[in-house]
């Protein structure tokens, strides 16, 4: 019994102990967090920012992306939100959100070779306006660069090629260590593998050894390589209401996977591609059948739902030609496997109009006639035949026979156009990965409304040459590039084959001037942020057109280079260089604004504000010139401005205002000349470059 009571005695003495303990441990986690009281548990403060403090190395818009916490939206999203889907609600503030936030940013930091980083929360909280505050004390330290990288299980691969891996393995070991990049890595690697026959290769571990002495991190990759297939057999299933009239033998043609060759998955990817470029299919889809494998054989299968034969529908026209927002309606007609052989037949008609914002009733029936001298309008018809092979190669090419009349204030042009393009399939990987070849036979009627006195008088021009547009695209976002680059290189010659014909069979001069037209465009993106939605972009375009015959007054002005526009210098319009003088009119055809030299470019910054909204702030500046002896730096127009976006899933959706900063062709000083006059308002679809 005496024994009893001493037990009981001390488990009295040790719970009173272990109380005390207790009550002084969670004053002092009381101390370290600032104003914590119970009602916070009720979750109704509002949190009116979250903010970080020691984070020298990573921004804070990007920190912020990664959260749970985040900062209650302004009083306008809130308000959106009430009645609308582009709102947002309140946030509020979350301990157990803050507590596993403190987790996800050292996983981050560490995951970014910062191993022995901290991270702290501090939150304050104010009873009387039903508020919060978040601050996230950040002891980066001393990061780790990349150490040694080696990598595991692929010692069976192809003998006499392990150059191929060793490539494609390499890490500048002055850059931090990254997790992304070792995943990427791996990624890149397994996908090169699948196309040199390893099926079922895989990248399975990594394990990164961490010395925080050396601030180095050696990383071990572990990589399965299996066995190398060949292909075995291409079958192919169809069905749908255009089953019957498509051979199964022209559809594995397309696709050009041969039984007996390696296995490659790249193959796999174009071969899909290329069958819903034919239009044919509803749906379809190629793939290795991985549960009929023999051996190293492995059977490749294509399943398609094959469309009908014919379609006819309407079609709402809203694009960027002309450097300018265009708006229309259009209506095609497509005959699919014309002839057999995959070949589409196209007819289409559409009808476009560039000053939508001033259309009226009255105009609409007046836009391709003289009556109207300011407005800008198209219209095409076209009929084309298009085959998805060439020669027996995947070279999609088409004949085009085109009628287009375009119509700018007091020009009128009507083209007749007759054309074979050739699309050329290049790896997405290499520097240039879209090539088109084409020639093209063109007459072009230009019609002037010139002054009362003389009238309207028509010219002619023709012109037959041989082209070819070839494009670098190397970005990593379509609708909102943040890096990367886009180039596109053009070269095309008028009247090489008339000339040649004229020198050989005839004495005399050449009617139709003989020349060669050249222009490069590219454009790079920098990414100002982590999260990549702020961005410094540029873009430069030079163009010439050598003469080498003829008179260089009579090289058509639908092959003349325009400058002004919604994608070009957006403090003018479209097709503003060169003016004519003030007072003065059109007397000649070489005064339709238009050159044979050209030069301009663009700075742009952009931002994204959440998914949908964004904007933009530019300065262009460009111009043209008919006779390189006018080109000067000082007629070098330059326009300022700038411009909101809304982002849909497939384009951006901008206004821009620009303003002429500087007008070569206007001396009157900027801030007397009248606002309207100063700046120019533009729709478009899609950045402006």
């Amino acid at each position: 019994m005496k024994n009893l009571k001493i037990i009981l005695l001390f488990i009295l003495v040790f719970n009173f102990y272990s109380k005390g303990q207790g009550l002084e441990q969670i004053q002092k986690e009381k101390d370290a967090v600032p104003l914590v009281k119970t009602e916070v548990e009720d979750s109704t403060y509002e949190l009116k920012w979250v903010r970080f403090e020691g984070n020298s190395s990573i921004p804070s818009k990007f920190l912020e992306s990664i959260l749970r916490s985040k900062a209650t939206p302004n009083w306008f999203f809130q308000f959106l939100y009430t009645f609308s889907s582009f709102g947002a609600p309140p946030n509020y503030f979350d301990p157990l959100a803050m507590e596993s936030d403190v987790y996800t940013l050292e996983d981050f930091y560490n995951a970014n070779g910062f191993f022995t980083a901290t991270v702290t929360p501090k939150f304050q909280i104010d009873p009387q306006n039903k508020e919060a505050s978040l601050t996230f004390i950040i002891d980066e330290k001393k990061p780790s660069t990349f150490g040694i990288l080696r990598y595991f299980g692929l010692e069976n691969y192809i003998p006499g090629y392990t150059w191929e891996i060793a490539d494609r393995m390499q890490i500048d070991e002055s850059n931090r260590y990254s997790q992304d990049v070792i995943q990427s890595l791996g990624n890149n690697l397994v996908t090169f593998l699948k196309t040199r026959g390893y099926l079922f290769s895989s990248y399975d571990s990594t394990l990164v050894v961490r010395d925080t002495i050396k601030l180095k991190a050696d990383t071990d990759m572990h990589f399965t390589l299996g066995q190398r297939y060949l292909i075995d057999t291409v079958a192919v299933t169809t069905s749908g209401v255009g089953a019957e009239d498509v051979d199964i033998g022209l559809i594995r043609d397309l696709v050009k996977i041969q039984p007996g060759e390696y296995f490659d998955i790249s193959k796999i990817t174009n071969g899909q591609v290329r069958l819903y470029r034919t239009g044919l299919f509803d749906y379809v889809r190629v793939f290795p059948d991985t549960d009929s494998i023999i051996g190293n054989r492995v059977p490749v299968k294509i399943d398609g739902i094959i469309s009908e034969m014919n379609e006819l529908g309407p079609e709402l026209i809203m694009n960027n030609t002309q450097n300018a927002f265009n708006f229309g309606l259009a209506l095609e007609y497509s005959r699919k496997n014309f002839l057999g052989g995959a070949r589409r037949l196209t007819v289409r008609g559409q009808g476009a109009y560039q000053d939508i914002f001033n259309l009226t009733f009255d105009r609409l029936f007046s836009i391709f006639t003289f009556s109207d001298t300011t407005s800008y309008s198209t219209f095409e018809l076209t009929a084309g035949v298009t085959q998805p092979y060439f020669l027996n190669e995947p070279i999609v090419n088409t004949i085009e026979f085109q009628a287009s009349a375009i119509k700018y204030g007091f020009v009128r042009s009507i083209t007749y156009k007759a054309k074979i393009n050739f699309e050329f399939e290049l790896p997405k990987i290499t520097f240039l990965n879209t090539l088109n070849a084409f020639y093209a036979v063109e007459d072009n009627i230009v019609s002037i409304n010139f002054p009362s006195t003389i009238g309207i008088r028509t010219f002619e021009f023709f012109t037959a040459g041989v082209g070819a547009i070839a494009s670098s695209s190397h970005v990593d976002d379509i609708i909102f590039p943040s890096t990367g680059h886009n180039m596109n290189i053009l070269l095309e010659e008028g009247n090489l084959f008339p000339y040649l014909y004229s020198l050989a069979f005839t004495s005399e001069d050449i009617q139709n001037p003989f020349f060669l037209k050249t222009q490069l465009t590219a454009a790079t993106y920098f990414p100002l942020s982590l999260t990549r939605d702020v961005v410094f972009a540029i873009k430069a375009s030079v163009g010439y057109i050598q003469l080498f015959a003829g008179d260089e007054d009579l090289v058509p002005t639908n092959k003349q280079f325009f400058v002004g526009g919604s994608n070009s210098v957006r403090g003018w319009g479209p097709r503003a260089f060169p003016p004519l003088p003030e007072g003065e009119v059109v007397t000649d055809v070489n005064q339709i604004p238009g050159g044979n030299y050209l030069i301009e470019g663009s700075f742009e910054f952009r931002q994204r504000l959440g998914e949908y909204l964004g904007y933009a702030v530019f300065v262009d500046w460009g111009n043209t010139w008919k006779v390189l002896d006018q080109a000067k730096i000082d007629q070098i127009a330059i326009a300022a401005g700038f411009g909101v976006r809304f982002y849909t899933p497939i384009a951006a959706i901008r206004l821009d205002f620009g303003f002429k900063a500087f007008d070569p062709y206007n001396s009157t000083p900027f801030f007397k000349r009248q606002f309207f006059d100063l700046m120019q308002f533009h729709f478009g679809i899609g950045e402006a470059f």
